[in-house]
């Protein structure tokens, strides 16, 4: 594909939008009027647009957001409160475990393992399953007046779609387990600080913040992209040795790649430019 290609990209699905636009392919989850909560159909539609993600060479990115100035509100609450579920039929429990667990290895599971960069655009709220799909992002931007909370314990829920596994990553057990029992709503700022957020920026500038990280994102070579996310995973598992041996092997597999011999002329040619001399000193006399 192109690199030049752009513009909206068909969802086959209302519920989501899709937009290309310099190798970022920014997928919005467009049910306002229920804060972005889930349906079977956005959910479907996302995992389509994961998989197109994956393969198209011309996405380098994906920046995930939520239209109406919310992220996403999870499960759909007057859903719930009528005992009904959009993975299948209220009798048929067994239904709708194969169907929920199917749609969470299609869209959280597969966005954290996307292998090119993630970014959640984070407005509003982002609540239970919702939070979980922020939180399986490489990196999370919220505006100063977003609101993300874990909301299961309220409802009498556990929690799904990766939440509770991430929490316990990025915050630890012990306030993994708080923000589960508890159910606080968290500033963007508190969430900054318990390593659930990446940063908190000014409402009034987050679009633009999250596209200027969104183009840079892009612009890194895939290759080194997979080995860092490989290297990152590794370390939670591996000890340092192991995990140094594998940088190692990475590390002579890149120096051998186009990607890098370009970074490195361009870096030098950089370099000559700001250190050589452009005009010379117009008080020098002849001698």
């Amino acid at each position: 594909m192109s690199n030049n290609s752009g513009g909206a990209v068909p969802t086959g699905s209302g519920h989501l939008l899709a937009e290309r636009a310099g190798g970022v392919l920014t997928l919005t989850l467009n049910r306002p009027r229920s804060r972005n909560a889930f349906s079977r159909e956005m959910l479907e539609a996302l995992a389509a647009m994961l998989d197109f993600a994956a393969a198209a060479d011309d996405v380098r990115a994906v920046v995930l957001a939520g239209s109406g100035g919310t992220f996403c509100a999870g499960g759909d609450l007057a859903m719930l409160a009528a005992g009904e579920s959009i993975f299948g039929p209220a009798d048929a429990p067994d239904v709708r475990l194969a169907a929920q667990r199917a749609l969470q290895r299609a869209t959280v599971v597969r966005l954290r393992d996307l292998g090119k960069p993630s970014v959640a655009l984070i407005e509003g709220a982002a609540v239970g399953a919702g939070l979980g799909l922020a939180l399986a992002c490489d990196l999370r931007y919220a505006g100063t007046s977003a609101t993300l909370r874990t909301g299961f314990g309220r409802l009498g829920l556990a929690g799904d779609f990766g939440c509770t596994w991430s929490l316990n990553r990025l915050a630890g057990p012990s306030r993994a387990l708080e923000l589960l029992y508890l159910s606080p709503a968290l500033t963007a700022a508190r969430a900054q600080e318990l390593g659930l957020v990446t940063e908190a920026v000014p409402d009034e500038r987050l679009r633009e913040h999250v596209t200027a990280v969104a183009a840079r994102l892009a612009a890194v070579s895939p290759d080194a992209v997979r080995a860092m996310r490989s290297h990152v995973d590794r370390a939670a598992a591996h000890d340092f040795a192991a995990c140094a041996d594998a940088e190692a092997e990475w590390h002579v597999r890149l120096l051998e790649s186009d990607a890098h011999r370009a970074a490195v002329r361009a870096l030098s040619q950089a370099r000559a430019a700001r250190t050589s001399p452009t005009t010379e000193n117009p008080g020098a006399k002849e001698s």
